[in-house]
């Protein structure tokens, strides 16, 4: 979602924040009233109780019908929008309510009649009050009805991953600094780009760490112009960060309840990992240090395991972690409380029959969390005798119970086995797995999600989620099965480079060369206003461009002008009149991308123009060949101070916003690779510089200097200099052909460049693309 949506985003924030302020405001009446009658109790009075009956203008026959009429999207986010209204909204209704509720879920309208219930304003003194006024359940029980009927048709909808995806997009939508990120992380993971604003999430946190600051939760004294630009929210993350600093370690800045707190370190690993957000370092490297450390003391076998499964979920922190510490906590594990060789075994202090039993999680979690940490000098004994007990004490069902002396199934211990048998991959893994995700699908409640009692419900349904894919046989997941990300996609890079692809299914490959006809500058110019200009660097690159690029109205042919440096060709590009031109690799150069890109913008003055082509991929984990990096900034590396460290001077120029929402909101577009997998589209930042990246330790440096960018290019920083003189909209669009770490060759090149023009085609073929340029 863009910015353009953030009214709709934070309704339910700003519903509770008028909820808080309107209790705030009655707070000194209502106290004033006990003390009154605490002085005076013979005197105490009560208000009439008030007899007024409401008669309900409710379309009826419409309301039966609401499930054949909307979809489930929109059903989900009707049923979010009145709950809101419903339990926050406090103090009497006012005519803003309504008017407010009827603007937020415009479908009501077809079932409710308004103005009635404007009318009904005048009888508010005859409705039931209560110390913080009329109760909106009482005054509009129209929206109870919808409300209940929308719930029950919800609840009708069979169970399914697409049942709960529409739940998760209404928990993201109002995700921030909390436990409620890990629906947006699913998102990501998922592919579901369009549906997280990252740089939202980013400004929320930031606003969490402000608020923290300006109501002094910090130690020590903090000078008034810090704290007044903490109120301000223009205090930067570094200062922030050594003013919030306790000795060594930094205080979290997210909110979560009780039953959450055992993952929310992970889960902010996670979103930095999943959703590109930059800038919080400091907090990283604090809240990882008990990770690193290893247990200081004794553990609690229960509490341990699960703090460290939900640890070895974020690929960022087994990244990040010190490798000695995750394996003394591994090691802490494996040596049991009750037995050694069975550290599942736990004491069940039963009055009757004080006993030990094999609790099952432990053996799904020590199998999983021994082969993400990939302990070094460590006998594979216990991670087998794990394997055995879950293959003995799978139910019919497919489920496992939470006790191997029990039958009666259990949702966390059915999640742990998957993803402990997923990871080990023994024998006859995958038929359990399969069973256990069937069993799982069952267990979804009825408006979507899943839940366990004490729980936090986002964070287990999304395990759940991962869980059913598995099973599934799917790849997509919010972490990697491996201790490495890039091991796992490594293996199926290989095969499809030894496969080498069969193309010959599609109708992009090797296209034949477009019919042009030669025309003089003089003439082109005269006939033709091109409203958007498309840059490459290789011939591969222009080839899929071309192959794209139609002949202007009344032509037969694209056009070729040849003039100067530039050789320009002219033609429609999606619905609009496109400037078509080659360069040279790089910036540098007669022919190099810096002059042409001025060239081209001085000759035509296009209102956008956009490079198109091949990049590196910062993370096989997430990157696949194909998939397009849309730039949302420009980190140009070139600009070093070399000393005895490597200091990057360069700016990181922003690209043109309105062309970054054009391609953001981008929701229809699909590109498939020859093996029928689907290409996905990545925003943020992309390094550009001059040398051709295929080193490992180079591309590593790079991206430990800036851990957000999505990979890089060579052209770019050209593009961005010409464009900002003339301040012309521009934007870079590459796709990933490798992962500069020295196996680079051609095997993708053509398969990225097809995928990056066939994404700018899906967007310049709306007609309205340009407007407001």
């Amino acid at each position: 979602m863009g910015k353009s949506d953030g009214s709709r985003k934070l309704r339910g924030k700003a519903i509770r924040a008028q909820a808080h302020a309107n209790i705030v405001k009655a707070i000194p009446e209502i106290v004033a009233d006990l003390k009154k009658e605490e002085s005076n109790p013979k005197k105490r009075t009560y208000p009439k109780k008030r007899t007024y009956r409401v008669r309900k203008c409710l379309n009826t026959a419409a309301l039966n019908t609401i499930g054949e009429r909307l979809s489930q999207t929109e059903l989900f986010e009707m049923w979010s929008t009145v709950s809101s209204y419903l339990h926050w909204s406090i103090g009497d209704p006012t005519e803003q309510t309504i008017i407010s509720i009827r603007h937020s879920a415009p479908h009501l309208g077809d079932l409710i009649d308004f103005a009635k219930i404007g009318a009904r304003l005048e009888k508010l003194p005859e409705f039931e009050r209560s110390p913080f006024g009329v109760s909106l359940a009482k005054f509009f029980p129209e929206i109870v009805d919808v409300r209940n009927k929308v719930v029950e048709v919800i609840a009708a909808i069979p169970p399914s991953v697409e049942k709960a995806n529409s739940w998760i997009r209404i928990v993201a939508a109002d995700a921030g600094a909390d436990s409620d990120v890990e629906a947006a992380i699913y998102l990501a993971s998922r592919g579901d780009v369009a549906a997280v604003d990252s740089e939202m999430l980013r400004e929320r946190w930031h606003a969490m760490i402000c608020s923290d600051i300006a109501s002094s939760r910090y130690p020590g004294i903090v000078p008034e112009p810090t704290i007044a630009r903490a109120k301000q929210r223009t205090i930067s993350l570094a200062e922030a960060s050594q003013v919030l600093k306790f000795g060594e370690t930094l205080n979290r800045f997210f909110s979560f309840r009780d039953e959450e707190e055992i993952h929310i370190d992970s889960t902010m690993f996670r979103a930095v990992d999943w959703l590109g957000i930059s800038g919080f370092t400091p907090w990283l490297e604090s809240a990882i240090e008990d990770l690193s450390k290893g247990p200081q003391a004794g553990v609690d076998q229960s509490y341990s395991a699960w703090w460290l499964y939900h640890w070895c979920r974020s690929d960022l922190a087994i990244r990040m972690a010190d490798q000695v510490g995750m394996e003394t906590w591994l090691w802490a594990l494996l040596n049991g409380g009750v037995t050694r060789p069975e550290p599942w075994r736990i004491f069940w202090a039963d009055r009757k029959g004080p006993r030990d039993r094999e609790y099952l999680p432990l053996a799904g979690i020590i199998l999983f969390s021994w082969h993400r940490i990939n302990p070094s000098g460590f006998t594979y004994d216990v991670p087998v005798k794990a394997i055995r007990l879950l293959e003995q004490t799978q139910l019919q069902s497919g489920a496992w119970p939470a006790y191997s002396d029990d039958s009666e199934p259990d949702l966390l211990a059915t999640m742990a086995a998957v993803h402990g048998l997923a990871s080990a991959q023994s024998t006859g893994w995958r038929a359990m797995v399969t069973r256990a995700a069937d069993w799982l699908l069952t267990q979804q409640q009825d408006v979507g999600y899943w839940a366990v009692q004490g729980g936090s419900i986002v964070a287990t349904t999304i395990e759940a989620l991962d869980a059913i894919s598995i099973g599934r046989g799917e790849t997509k997941l919010t972490f990697s099965l491996t201790t490495e990300p890039s091991i796992h996609l490594q293996s199926q890079v290989e095969k499809h480079i030894d496969l080498v692809f069969d193309f010959s299914k599609v109708d992009w490959h090797n296209p034949s060369a477009t019919e042009s006809k030669s025309t003089a500058i003089e003439e082109a110019k005269r006939s033709v206003k091109p409203r958007l200009a498309l840059l490459v660097a290789t011939e591969t690159e222009l080839k899929q461009v071309l192959r794209l690029l139609r002949p202007l109205p009344q032509q037969k042919k694209i056009w070729k002008v040849s003039n100067g440096h530039e050789t320009t060709y002219l033609g429609r590009f999606g619905t609009f009149e496109t400037a078509v031109v080659m360069c040279f690799m790089g910036t540098l150069g007669a022919s190099g991308a810096t002059l042409t890109a001025n060239a081209v913008i001085e000759m035509w003055n296009p209102d956008a123009v956009v490079f198109v082509g091949i990049a590196f991929g910062a993370k096989q984990s997430k990157h696949l060949p194909g998939d397009v990096l849309v730039a949302s900034q420009l980190i140009p590396y070139e600009s070093q101070r070399v000393g005895s460290e490597i200091i990057f001077r360069n700016p990181v120029p922003p690209v043109g916003g309105r062309l970054l929402n054009r391609f953001r909101n981008t929701l229809e577009w699909s590109f498939y690779r020859p093996d029928d997998i689907k290409c996905n589209m990545h925003v943020g930042p992309v390094l550009t510089g001059e040398k051709l990246v295929d080193n490992l330790e180079f591309k590593d440096k790079l991206l430990a200097a800036y851990p957000s960018a999505l990979g890089g290019e060579m052209e770019g920083a050209g593009l961005w200099a010409a464009a900002e003189r003339h301040r012309t909209e521009w934007i870079v669009v590459k796709a990933v052909c490798d992962w500069g770490d020295g196996h680079k060759n051609d095997a993708y090149q053509e398969l990225a460049a097809a995928s990056a023009a066939s994404l700018c085609h899906h967007v310049f073929d709306d007609q309205h693309a340009l407007d407001g340029f």
